[in-house]
């Protein structure tokens, strides 16, 4: 049973996934004709679907590659390799790490094809609603509303990507750590390693916080938050090829100062396109300022666990190298949004409201990228032509 201190929290937080629950119907109905599996935005040049998924009748991106989306789409559908269903997933050694996502779409659905996809939905929406009341337990119930501002939770409710589950790990991760409820905090540290790799780094950051302070036994019970993630990687190492794909760069900054010299281009009017460069350079700012402010804390020698993991986010986004992951603000804010929702829940202790800002510089331009379904929407609902 709830108590009172985390009941409003969770009327808030329910409110924030069925704000964008009605958001997925409407742009589903109005922009899709009711085809619910193109949330999943799979693209006509990706690789082609499993034959077994035909009865689902795809929605079908034309001219497209699609997006992260649709290889945890098939992935749910086939989380143990037992039905080729990798021959579908580009680099399956590295897509299937990032199992907790579609491995609970399989679980909810007891693994029939038929629930699946309305499962892997539901289970986006629940890690929304987790961070949504768990970012409402930070003293302002209301605040759980801003967990759907987070970059990573608008991506992730629009492609179906698996980054607002991390999002979610990492306010939880604040939060068990300010209430110093260690088996919680262990949870969700084994929870976001099995999200995506870049999970551990919470992880990493418990670890070595314990270590300065000298604390040798609590840091080797922590760093066990690691084996689940770390026994799924060998399991699939066992069943994937190499995935020949190159993360890092080891120049520092690279990918953010190609990214800035630059833009990405916008396939629009000269009007639109403008706008889009303008806000890409907007949400570019708000991601160094995160980077500022991590870095600062640091130096003035504020060590905590999510100072530490904010530093080594940092250092992702130094090393991450140019290309698809700095193809637009989709990606970079949605791989990012960890050390934007750290810096901005450490900004929130100290009083201070830029950080937070610097994570929301991100929203207007994927607001932008999502500006069609938004026209087609309110045509809809007004009936205009």
């Amino acid at each position: 049973m709830l108590h009172s201190k985390t009941l409003r929290p969770a009327a808030f937080a329910l409110l924030c996934a069925l704000l964008l629950l009605a958001w997925q119907a409407l742009t589903v109905r109005y922009s899709y004709g009711g085809n619910w599996t193109a949330l999943f935005c799979t693209g006509a040049k990706y690789l082609a679907p499993p034959a077994e998924l035909a009865p689902e009748k795809l929605y079908v991106f034309p001219n497209s590659f699609g997006y992260d989306g649709q290889a945890y789409h098939y992935i749910a559908h086939d989380p143990f390799f037992r039905r080729g269903f990798a021959q579908s997933v580009d680099a399956p050694r590295i897509r299937y790490r990032r199992i907790l996502v579609p491995l609970l779409a399989w679980l909810f659905a007891a693994g029939r094809d038929g629930a699946v996809d309305a499962a892997y939905i539901a289970v986006v929406l629940g890690f929304v609603a987790l961070g949504a009341w768990w970012l409402g337990r930070f003293g302002k119930p209301w605040l759980a509303l801003g967990f759907a501002l987070a970059p990573a939770v608008l991506v992730s409710i629009d492609r179906m990507t698996a980054d607002v589950a991390l999002a979610a790990c990492c306010v939880g991760f604040v939060l068990y750590l300010r209430e110093r409820s260690r088996w919680k905090l262990w949870m969700v540290l084994a929870a976001a390693s099995l999200v995506r790799e870049t999970g551990l780094a919470l992880v990493v950051a418990m670890v070595l916080w314990l270590l300065i302070g000298r604390s040798i036994r609590d840091a080797a019970m922590f760093s066990t938050a690691a084996l689940p993630a770390v026994a799924w990687f060998v399991f699939v190492e066992m069943h994937t090829a190499p995935a020949g794909v190159e993360f890092f760069t080891p120049v520092p900054f690279l990918g953010f100062i190609e990214r800035v010299l630059h833009p990405a281009t916008v396939a629009a009017s000269p009007a639109i396109e403008m706008l889009a460069r303008a806000l890409d350079f907007v949400a570019l700012a708000g991601l160094a300022a995160a980077i500022v402010w991590a870095i600062s804390r640091l130096l003035s020698r504020v060590l905590t666990p999510a100072s530490i993991a904010g530093g080594l986010f940092v250092l992702l986004a130094a090393f991450l190298a140019p290309g698809d992951l700095w193809s637009d603000t989709y990606s970079f804010a949605r791989t990012l949004t960890p050390l934007l929702l750290l810096c901005a829940l450490d900004g929130i202790d100290e009083g201070r409201g830029w950080p937070a800002i610097a994570m929301l510089a991100s929203d207007p331009r994927i607001a932008l990228q999502m500006g069609g379904q938004v026209l087609k929407v309110v045509r809809g609902l007004t009936g205009a032509g």
